[in-house]
């Protein structure tokens, strides 16, 4: 057995034929454990570094199998509700419920198994230019298998590209860019203080890695989430935008990319039995998005559309 047969990495989903997050035709691998928690998170189920389940009360039709088949009877029988405290993620709920109604999130795989499933769309790549992305979560919480994983696209050609909230200790992530093409790099405030209240943590780890990314001389883009009430400032999209201004001054290849806000990941909240941070925030209005666009070209910066 080798070692690509023996390393394996928690992912939360696979996603095939994408058109975005890299050129071409893309599969996305998305990681599962992210440091952050920023409150406008898409993807919830991203966030812990262990496998969850999720209850979509909408699809349950009442059966109560899953009660049944509980060792650990942590599934109320009125409710359905689980109770967090008690279940230990075992899957035997998931695997009665042919509503689907309950989903386990997380999966261990191999290289082997994820380069399997990512070979099978090679025509496409070839045909579009395109490749994988990993992401998450944040993949380069894993870093020795997603290194693996990239290396041996890389062996077979296949063009890699990864997305990062960029915090992490270099000497351990550092390695993870090796056999990247195309790096989505997030920045979601310049103001320390600020970024800790939104994501939890520090941005000082952050903008130094930002700063070592920008000096590797690949394509880089530096993505801003503009959320409504966090981020959404002038004063913080033109320290930003000069920053990575300067970034470019390291290498010919950055750019930057606004991501509006959106809803898309709020029920996910429900369904893992959490309260949504942002409750009745709304999407930037478009002629926000493009006056921020604007700033950040008029700042020099070469801003994807």
């Amino acid at each position: 057995m080798n070692t690509l047969d023996e390393q394996k990495g928690l992912i939360f989903n696979i996603q095939k034929f994408s058109i975005h997050d890299g050129h071409g035709i893309r599969t996305l691998i998305f990681m599962k454990g992210c440091p952050l928690k920023c409150a406008w998170c898409c993807n919830p189920e991203s966030q812990s570094f262990s496998e969850d389940l999720m209850f979509v009360k909408t699809n349950c039709i009442g059966c109560r199998k899953c009660v049944r088949v509980c060792k650990q009877n942590a599934i109320n029988s009125l409710t359905l509700e689980s109770d967090k405290a008690l279940c230990t993620v075992c899957g035997a709920c998931t695997e009665t419920c042919y509503a689907n109604a309950r989903k386990k999130v997380g999966k261990w795989a191999t290289v082997d198994e994820l380069v399997t499933e990512i070979e099978k769309d090679r025509i496409f790549y070839l045909n579009s230019n395109g490749g994988v992305t990993v992401g998450g979560g944040e993949p380069t919480s894993q870093p020795e298998f997603v290194r693996a994983l990239l290396k041996e696209c890389k062996r077979l050609n296949i063009h890699t590209a990864i997305e990062t909230c960029g915090y992490g200790h270099w000497d351990r992530i550092g390695p993870v860019f090796d056999y990247v093409d195309q790096i989505f790099f997030d920045l979601k405030h310049l103001d320390d203080e600020r970024h800790k209240a939104i994501t939890g943590v520090s941005n000082r780890l952050i903008l130094e890695n930002a700063e070592r990314v920008a000096s590797l001389g690949k394509e880089t883009t530096f993505r801003i989430p503009l959320v409504p009430d966090y981020n959404d400032t002038e004063e913080n999209i033109a320290a930003t935008g000069k920053f990575i201004k300067e970034l470019g001054n390291l290498s010919g290849c950055i750019k930057v990319e606004i991501l509006p806000y959106h809803r898309l990941g709020a029920d996910k909240y429900m369904w893992l039995g959490k309260e949504y941070p942002l409750g009745k925030t709304k999407a930037p209005e478009k002629q926000n998005v493009q006056r921020y666009k604007d700033l950040l070209k008029s700042l020099g910066c070469n801003v994807v559309e």
